[in-house]
């Protein structure tokens, strides 16, 4: 780690961070806007910041004219900039995104070189910058990039903080990281919430407690430091509970409490799901896992732990992260992306570490690159069963696809590049080779992204609704809500028959508009059946269903994508 004796760096190695920086760059900026916005979570965190500019209240957020507390605000205030600056589109929706993933990796690259050389620094930047868990949720639209960053902002500022040498008595530098590490978890509640505290809180107090330092402690500027973070986080939290009195009730014990303790958010998954996610998220670079846990001398544990802080601090961060989410009876992929950074920090000491250490060590390395390879390489082989027509979940429709064929095949053989430079004896090839894989696999899965928008977006169907549409016309999704919707027709639209995740917004409505705006089954029939022209966004496979068990009995069929169709309350209009 610090201070050891490393071999002089190669060319290849220098120019190394400057080939992460353009590969970066193009991976997650490239054609950025060119796919649709993405069922259900892209049209969501899209809508909320549009409305806010619609409505002018940046207080309280609402999701198709409701109440929606789900999250807090920060990713849709920076969002609600982008689409002021440059316009409504799939581009400015995705912009922060987009930055606070270039930016994690400049993290990844500032934490790697302080605990190791800005080799390991470098090292860690193109792992963590060519994960396809990294890169594909870096170039879309949620608000999970936004917390990572400042997740990883909070603790890198933790660990710069109390290892630094003491300042001079009075000296305002020496402070300056302990108030970075405020500011940044504020900012991380304010982008979802209490795990903003939470998650620092815990990393901090099993490093401490796990190296035996809790005399850092008495560093921490809290007189200062709480009512610093307290003036970021707390003005919206009081403002949301001014304005709606059940807000807090919904906001932490609903959406954080029971979301995490209970099902009721139906996101179940086993206990292992996200150890799997990791593994196959962070492909290529994943194989190198075991080799950056021998960086603990696990047989001197005790003594060990001490000596190598910045390993421990690493594994407890990444380790407690993926804990925590998979104790959760509530389970997404995106959850786990706090994770991957200090992994790739990991990974670039371990490969400095595996340059000049044991033969032990040098083994694991290799058949971790095996391990690399293979799982590669089972990215490789399912893009080119997709690009068969062969996965459903695509709604290719078996047919064949040379934009996913090409790309497929060449991760495959880059798979087995990985794993043919394993035997090898140089090292800036086998790295070589990890970052060629990685970034042949983040852009050839960036390819299956304008597939699935196909299906998983409103924009086809809005292309064929918008011209339709005139004054007074009435729009309403039935039986479901696409929430890219409001976004592409750029308003607000009815929901019938069903509420969903707007069932909390939808209470707090008058019973004139509840009726109005969310009718059930029963009182969207009428306005079915009224004089006024309605069109209805249905889903394709169930629609007939719906409609036949509901008593309505006619409907234009205007258009039908494989997951929604588009329907018309007036009679077919006679070709002239």
């Amino acid at each position: 780690m610090v201070g050891e004796q490393r071999p002089p760096a190669s060319a290849a190695a220098r120019l190394l961070p400057a080939l992460v920086i353009v590969c970066l760059v193009v991976l997650v900026f490239w054609n950025l806007g060119g796919a649709p916005l993405l069922e259900p979570d892209e049209g969501r965190y899209t809508e909320v910041p549009r409305e806010m500019l619609a409505t002018g209240d940046f207080v309280t957020p609402h999701l198709d004219g409701v109440l929606y507390f789900e999250k807090p605000p920060l990713h849709y205030w920076l969002t609600a900039v982008a689409i002021r600056l440059l316009g409504l589109s799939a581009f400015s929706a995705r912009l922060w995104s987009a930055i606070f993933g270039l930016a994690g990796a400049a993290l990844a690259y500032a934490l790697g070189a302080a605990m190791g050389g800005r080799r390991a620094g470098a090292v860690a930047a193109a792992a963590l910058g060519t994960s396809p868990l990294w890169v594909g949720l870096a170039r879309l639209a949620t608000l999970d990039m936004t917390v990572t960053f400042f997740l990883t902002a909070t603790l890198a500022c933790f660990w710069f903080a109390h290892r630094s040498p003491p300042a001079r008595p009075g000296a305002a530098s020496g402070r300056l990281w302990w108030y970075g590490m405020f500011v940044a978890a504020a900012l991380s509640v304010l982008a979802k919430g209490l795990i903003g505290i939470v998650i620092p809180g815990a990393v901090v107090f099993f490093y401490l407690w796990a190296t035996r330092q809790w005399r850092v402690l008495a560093a921490v500027p809290w007189l200062t430091g709480v009512p610093l973070f307290l003036v970021v986080a707390a003005p919206w939290h009081l403002l949301a509970a001014a304005r709606t009195p059940d807000f807090a009730w919904f906001y932490f014990v609903h959406e954080h409490l029971m979301r995490f303790a209970t099902s009721e958010a139906q996101r179940q998954e086993p206990f292992w799901f996200f150890v799997a996610i990791v593994g196959l998220g962070c492909a290529p670079w994943s194989g190198l896992f075991p080799a950056s846990a021998m960086l603990v001398e696990w047989r001197r544990l005790r003594e060990s732990l001490a000596e190598q802080r910045e390993a421990v601090f690493l594994l407890v961060w990444a380790g407690f992260i993926i804990a925590f989410f998979s104790a959760s009876r509530s389970k997404l992929i995106p959850y786990v992306l706090p994770a991957l950074p200090p992994l790739a920090v990991l990974i670039g000491l371990a490969v400095e570490r595996a340059r000049s250490g044991s033969l032990t060590a040098l083994r694991v390395e290799r058949w971790g690159l095996a391990a690399g390879g293979v799982l590669t390489g089972v990215w490789g082989v399912a893009l080119v069963w997709a690009g068969l027509g062969k996965i459903d979940r695509l709604d290719l429709g078996g047919v064949v696809s040379p934009g996913l064929l090409g790309p497929g095949a060449l991760v495959v053989a880059a798979a087995a590049l990985v794993v043919v430079s394993g035997f090898g004896r140089s090292w800036e090839r086998r790295l070589l080779a990890l970052f060629a894989a990685g970034a042949c696999l983040c852009a050839a899965i960036g390819g299956v992204v304008p597939l699935v928008g196909r299906e998983r977006s409103s924009a086809a169907l809005t292309a064929r609704l918008r011209p339709e549409l005139r004054a007074g016309d009435l729009v309403f999704s039935y039986g479901c809500f696409p929430e890219s919707l409001p976004v592409y027709l750029d308003r607000t639209v009815g929901v019938a028959a069903f509420e969903g995740e707007l069932a909390f917004g939808i209470s707090h409505l008058t019973p004139a508009e509840r009726r109005r705006r969310f009718p059930t089954a029963a009182e969207f029939r009428t306005v079915w059946d009224s004089s006024r022209r309605v069109f209805a966004v249905v889903e394709t496979r169930s629609w007939t269903q719906e409609f036949a068990r509901d008593g309505i009995t006619h409907a234009r069929l205007l258009w039908q994508g494989e997951s929604l169709a588009l329907l018309s309350n007036e009679s077919a209009t006679p070709e002239r």
